[in-house]
């Protein structure tokens, strides 16, 4: 980029309804509500000049966030409370600009630097997933079938299984999550209702991404 630009990483939640927006949706919505939010929001150049913004890890069409990560690129500083002010009042319901962070505009973005996630997973079914969460977290490999774009495959999870731990009703697990090694909650979760013994369709089951771990 020629021109000097100040960059923020802004957290913010998505939740209720606004978790079926897809990514695509969501991009519109921020690239409508920093335009009349009046931010001075940068621009690539070319013959298609689109606002310079970024999300850290796009979140699966139907799962809620906590405190997912934008990056937005602005033309002259403004103050962090001023931008959670101004894009919040942009908002729709269920959607919260929590803050607003300046950070360095040199330097890699959040997509980058990101390598943990963690999850609530909550379970329709009573699994005892004390006994679960003790028995994943003792063994030293975990092999099971991912599907990826060449098709299934076999993998060793437990490397991608920082943590879990029962809260409430729910099971919060810290996964790896980024371009160097990623777990979807959806896998271990599925494996964990294998070690119930229990069937897929017989357990509804639902996440949420609580927290993006950045390196």
């Amino acid at each position: 980029m020629k021109q000097s630009y100040y960059r923020y990483r802004i957290t913010f939640a998505k939740e209720g309804a606004a978790r079926f927006l897809g990514h695509l949706d969501l991009q519109s919505l921020f690239q409508k509500a920093i335009k009349r939010a009046k931010l001075p929001v940068g621009y690539s150049e070319g013959f298609n000049p689109h606002q310079l913004l970024s999300f850290a890890a796009p979140l699966p069409l139907g799962m809620a966030g906590k405190a997912e990560i934008l990056e937005v690129f602005l033309t002259h500083e403004v103050t962090e409370g001023d931008i959670v002010t101004a894009l919040d009042a942009q908002m729709p319901l269920g959607m919260t600009i929590r803050r607003a962070t300046h950070v360095p505009s040199i330097g890699k973005s959040a997509a980058a630097l990101m390598r943990i996630a963690t999850y609530s997973i909550a379970f329709s079914a009573a699994l005892g997933l004390d006994e679960i969460i003790v028995k994943i977290m003792n063994t030293e490999t975990i092999v099971v079938r991912k599907k990826s774009k060449k098709g299934m495959s076999t993998a060793d999870i437990r490397p991608d299984i920082f943590d879990l731990a029962v809260v409430g009703k729910a099971l919060h697990a810290t996964l790896a999550c980024g371009s160097e090694r990623n777990l979807k909650p959806e896998v271990l979760a599925q494996y964990i209702l294998q070690l119930a013994g229990i069937a897929p369709e017989d357990c509804d089951i639902t996440y949420e991404r609580l927290e993006i771990g950045l390196k």
